[in-house]
Protein backbone atom coordinates (compact mmCIF):
# COMPACT_ATOMS: atom_id res chain seq x y z
CA UNK A 1 0.00 0.00 0.00
CA UNK A 2 1.47 3.37 -1.01
CA UNK A 3 1.72 6.40 1.25
CA UNK A 4 -1.31 8.11 -0.29
CA UNK A 5 -3.55 5.10 0.34
CA UNK A 6 -2.24 4.77 3.91
CA UNK A 7 -3.11 8.44 4.49
CA UNK A 8 -6.62 8.03 3.09
CA UNK A 9 -7.24 4.96 5.20
CA UNK A 10 -6.13 6.89 8.25
CA UNK A 11 -8.09 10.13 7.74
CA UNK A 12 -10.94 8.86 5.55
CA UNK A 13 -11.87 9.49 1.95
CA UNK A 14 -12.58 13.21 1.51
CA UNK A 15 -14.74 12.85 -1.60
CA UNK A 16 -17.05 10.44 0.18
CA UNK A 17 -17.26 12.82 3.12
CA UNK A 18 -18.23 15.67 0.80
CA UNK A 19 -20.94 13.53 -0.79
CA UNK A 20 -22.32 12.65 2.63
CA UNK A 21 -22.23 16.30 3.67
CA UNK A 22 -24.12 17.36 0.53
CA UNK A 23 -26.67 14.62 1.10
CA UNK A 24 -27.20 15.65 4.72
CA UNK A 25 -27.38 19.32 3.72
CA UNK A 26 -30.01 18.51 1.09
CA UNK A 27 -32.13 16.61 3.61
CA UNK A 28 -31.89 19.47 6.10
CA UNK A 29 -33.00 21.97 3.46
CA UNK A 30 -35.92 19.73 2.50
CA UNK A 31 -36.92 19.40 6.17
CA UNK A 32 -36.83 23.18 6.62
CA UNK A 33 -39.15 23.68 3.63
CA UNK A 34 -41.59 21.02 4.88
CA UNK A 35 -41.71 22.66 8.31
CA UNK A 36 -42.09 26.14 6.79
CA UNK A 37 -45.03 24.90 4.73
CA UNK A 38 -46.68 23.42 7.83
CA UNK A 39 -46.31 26.62 9.85
CA UNK A 40 -47.55 28.81 6.99
CA UNK A 41 -50.57 26.54 6.53
CA UNK A 42 -51.38 26.36 10.25
CA UNK A 43 -50.65 29.90 11.41
CA UNK A 44 -50.13 32.10 8.36
CA UNK A 45 -46.97 33.61 6.95
CA UNK A 46 -46.99 36.30 9.65
CA UNK A 47 -46.10 33.60 12.18
CA UNK A 48 -43.53 32.01 9.89
CA UNK A 49 -40.47 33.18 11.81
CA UNK A 50 -37.00 31.74 11.42
CA UNK A 51 -37.01 30.89 15.12
CA UNK A 52 -40.28 28.95 14.82
CA UNK A 53 -39.02 27.00 11.81
CA UNK A 54 -35.68 26.18 13.44
CA UNK A 55 -37.39 25.08 16.65
CA UNK A 56 -39.86 22.75 14.93
CA UNK A 57 -37.20 21.38 12.58
CA UNK A 58 -34.93 20.65 15.53
CA UNK A 59 -31.99 22.64 14.20
CA UNK A 60 -30.16 25.75 15.33
CA UNK A 61 -31.08 29.14 13.91
CA UNK A 62 -27.54 29.31 12.54
CA UNK A 63 -28.14 26.04 10.72
CA UNK A 64 -31.29 27.49 9.16
CA UNK A 65 -29.51 30.73 8.19
CA UNK A 66 -26.88 28.64 6.41
CA UNK A 67 -29.57 27.60 3.93
CA UNK A 68 -31.85 30.67 4.02
CA UNK A 69 -30.42 34.05 5.08
CA UNK A 70 -33.84 35.56 5.72
CA UNK A 71 -37.60 35.03 5.82
CA UNK A 72 -38.11 36.35 2.30
CA UNK A 73 -35.56 33.90 0.89
CA UNK A 74 -37.28 31.08 2.77
CA UNK A 75 -40.70 31.97 1.33
CA UNK A 76 -39.29 32.27 -2.19
CA UNK A 77 -37.66 28.85 -1.80
CA UNK A 78 -40.98 27.50 -0.53
CA UNK A 79 -42.77 28.74 -3.65
CA UNK A 80 -39.95 27.46 -5.87
CA UNK A 81 -40.36 24.06 -4.19
CA UNK A 82 -44.08 24.03 -4.99
CA UNK A 83 -43.47 25.03 -8.60
CA UNK A 84 -40.82 22.32 -8.94
CA UNK A 85 -43.34 19.80 -7.59
CA UNK A 86 -45.94 20.91 -10.15
CA UNK A 87 -43.44 20.75 -13.01
CA UNK A 88 -42.26 17.27 -12.05
CA UNK A 89 -45.84 15.99 -11.77
CA UNK A 90 -46.86 17.44 -15.13
CA UNK A 91 -43.77 16.11 -16.89
CA UNK A 92 -44.34 12.63 -15.45
CA UNK A 93 -48.04 12.71 -16.35
CA UNK A 94 -47.54 13.79 -19.98
CA UNK A 95 -44.58 11.50 -20.72
CA UNK A 96 -46.73 8.44 -21.67
CA UNK A 97 -48.56 10.55 -24.27
CA UNK A 98 -45.51 12.07 -25.96
CA UNK A 99 -46.28 12.75 -29.62
CA UNK A 100 -50.06 12.76 -29.15
CA UNK A 101 -51.70 16.02 -30.35
CA UNK A 102 -53.59 16.25 -27.05
CA UNK A 103 -50.71 15.13 -24.81
CA UNK A 104 -51.16 18.09 -22.47
CA UNK A 105 -54.84 17.39 -21.85
CA UNK A 106 -54.28 13.65 -21.49
CA UNK A 107 -51.44 14.37 -19.08
CA UNK A 108 -53.66 16.54 -16.89
CA UNK A 109 -56.34 13.86 -16.84
CA UNK A 110 -53.77 11.19 -15.97
CA UNK A 111 -52.31 13.44 -13.26
CA UNK A 112 -55.72 13.93 -11.65
CA UNK A 113 -56.75 10.28 -11.89
CA UNK A 114 -53.49 9.05 -10.37
CA UNK A 115 -54.28 10.38 -6.90
CA UNK A 116 -57.94 11.36 -7.32
CA UNK A 117 -56.89 15.01 -7.10
CA UNK A 118 -54.29 16.19 -4.61
CA UNK A 119 -52.62 13.65 -2.32
CA UNK A 120 -53.57 14.23 1.33
CA UNK A 121 -49.90 14.76 2.20
CA UNK A 122 -49.73 17.68 -0.26
CA UNK A 123 -52.93 19.51 0.69
CA UNK A 124 -51.13 21.83 3.11
CA UNK A 125 -49.83 23.51 -0.04
CA UNK A 126 -53.26 25.08 -0.54
CA UNK A 127 -53.26 26.89 2.80
CA UNK A 128 -49.56 27.75 2.47
CA UNK A 129 -49.99 29.32 -0.98
CA UNK A 130 -53.05 31.26 0.20
CA UNK A 131 -51.04 32.52 3.19
CA UNK A 132 -48.19 33.70 0.94
CA UNK A 133 -50.66 35.47 -1.36
CA UNK A 134 -52.16 37.31 1.63
CA UNK A 135 -48.73 38.21 3.02
CA UNK A 136 -47.02 39.51 -0.12
CA UNK A 137 -48.46 38.88 -3.61
CA UNK A 138 -45.08 39.58 -5.20
CA UNK A 139 -43.71 36.40 -3.62
CA UNK A 140 -46.20 34.46 -5.77
CA UNK A 141 -44.20 35.25 -8.92
CA UNK A 142 -42.74 31.70 -9.30
CA UNK A 143 -46.28 30.30 -9.40
CA UNK A 144 -47.49 33.03 -11.77
CA UNK A 145 -44.60 32.17 -14.06
CA UNK A 146 -45.54 28.46 -14.01
CA UNK A 147 -49.08 29.28 -15.11
CA UNK A 148 -47.84 31.66 -17.79
CA UNK A 149 -45.82 28.79 -19.25
CA UNK A 150 -48.82 26.47 -18.97
CA UNK A 151 -50.99 28.85 -20.99
CA UNK A 152 -48.26 29.20 -23.58
CA UNK A 153 -48.32 25.41 -23.94
CA UNK A 154 -52.10 25.53 -24.34
CA UNK A 155 -51.85 28.23 -27.02
CA UNK A 156 -49.27 26.13 -28.87
CA UNK A 157 -51.93 23.43 -29.36
CA UNK A 158 -52.95 25.43 -32.45
CA UNK A 159 -56.46 24.88 -33.85
CA UNK A 160 -57.37 22.73 -30.86
CA UNK A 161 -56.21 25.26 -28.25
CA UNK A 162 -59.74 26.23 -27.15
CA UNK A 163 -60.65 22.58 -26.62
CA UNK A 164 -57.40 22.07 -24.70
CA UNK A 165 -57.99 25.16 -22.56
CA UNK A 166 -61.56 24.09 -21.74
CA UNK A 167 -60.47 20.61 -20.70
CA UNK A 168 -57.45 21.73 -18.68
CA UNK A 169 -59.38 24.47 -16.86
CA UNK A 170 -62.05 21.93 -15.94
CA UNK A 171 -59.40 19.56 -14.53
CA UNK A 172 -57.68 22.49 -12.82
CA UNK A 173 -60.98 23.32 -11.12
CA UNK A 174 -61.19 19.77 -9.76
CA UNK A 175 -57.58 20.06 -8.56
CA UNK A 176 -58.36 23.31 -6.73
CA UNK A 177 -61.38 21.81 -4.98
CA UNK A 178 -59.13 19.02 -3.76
CA UNK A 179 -56.27 21.37 -2.81
CA UNK A 180 -58.50 23.55 -0.64
CA UNK A 181 -60.47 20.61 0.82
CA UNK A 182 -63.70 21.80 -0.85
CA UNK A 183 -64.33 18.65 -2.88
CA UNK A 184 -67.84 17.40 -2.12
CA UNK A 185 -68.29 15.42 -5.32
CA UNK A 186 -68.55 11.66 -5.10
CA UNK A 187 -65.94 9.47 -6.76
CA UNK A 188 -68.56 8.40 -9.31
CA UNK A 189 -69.47 12.01 -10.12
CA UNK A 190 -65.83 12.94 -10.67
CA UNK A 191 -65.31 9.90 -12.88
CA UNK A 192 -68.28 10.92 -15.01
CA UNK A 193 -66.94 14.48 -15.34
CA UNK A 194 -63.53 13.20 -16.42
CA UNK A 195 -65.13 10.78 -18.88
CA UNK A 196 -67.25 13.61 -20.28
CA UNK A 197 -64.10 15.65 -20.92
CA UNK A 198 -62.44 12.73 -22.67
CA UNK A 199 -65.52 11.95 -24.77
CA UNK A 200 -66.44 15.49 -25.77
CA UNK A 201 -63.06 17.13 -26.14
CA UNK A 202 -60.69 14.35 -27.12
CA UNK A 203 -62.60 11.62 -28.90
CA UNK A 204 -64.61 13.82 -31.31
CA UNK A 205 -63.22 15.53 -34.40
CA UNK A 206 -61.73 18.85 -33.31
CA UNK A 207 -63.29 21.97 -34.76
CA UNK A 208 -60.59 23.84 -36.76
CA UNK A 209 -62.07 27.13 -35.52
CA UNK A 210 -61.55 26.23 -31.88
CA UNK A 211 -58.45 28.32 -31.29
CA UNK A 212 -58.08 30.19 -28.01
CA UNK A 213 -56.56 33.16 -29.83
Amino acid sequence: MNAAMKFLCKVGFPMETKKQTRKTSGKTKELILVVAREIAAEKGVGQLTLEAVADRAGISKGGLLYHFPGKKELIIALMDSYVSHLSDELETATKPFKGHPQALVLGFIHWYKKLNGIAASNRTWGAAVFAVQSFDPQLMEPLHNWYRKLFEKIRSCGPASLDSATAIMAIEGLFMLSLYNLDHLTTEEKSRIIQHIEDRLLMRELNPKNSIE
